[in-house]
């Protein structure tokens, strides 16, 4: 069984890590999310149309269980700003070859803050008419999402 991760249309993709054990490290550089595409799918193609836009989870509900989470508990009742940062961290160009990968460039100030905690995770919505499918951390193995970073004392 395929487990996999869609953005498109209304759907956000959420993704956290447990990163209890990098506590205190400081990120010493850029790191990368590394993801595995399942499928694209996109309407015609124009300028900045086609990304998908990487941003910071900043606040919500940060205990979601991935078997029940929506749109509405994740939120947790706060306005949409409070919980995904406004401020996009990347937008970006998706490998659309089936189990090809996409190497996003994660900035050391938004890792720093995924270690420490003060960001919850990543999320990924799609830019314009594309709807984009990954495989998701069950998938073990060589497809599921990767963060990559190193640190540092």
């Amino acid at each position: 069984k395929t487990i996999l991760l869609t953005a498109g249309g209304s759907q956000v993709v959420i993704l956290r890590w447990d990163l209890n054990a990098f506590a205190g490290k400081k990120i010493l550089d850029y790191g990368l999310l590394e993801l595995s595409t399942f499928g694209v799918q996109q309407g015609e193609e124009r300028k900045d149309f086609g990304l998908i836009r990487v941003a910071e989870i900043l606040g919500g509900d940060s205990q979601w269980n991935q078997q029940t989470v929506t749109w509405d508990s994740i939120f947790a009742a706060q306005p949409r700003d409070q919980v995904l940062n406004p401020q996009m961290i990347i937008d970006y160009k998706i490998n659309e070859t089936k189990g090809g990968k996409t190497l996003i460039p994660i900035s050391r100030p938004v890792l720093q803050r995924l270690i420490d905690g003060r960001t919850k995770g990543l999320a990924l919505r799609p830019l314009g008419a594309i709807t984009a499918s990954f495989y998701a951390m069950e998938n073990s193995g060589a497809h599921a999402p990767q963060l990559y970073f190193s640190t540092g004392k």
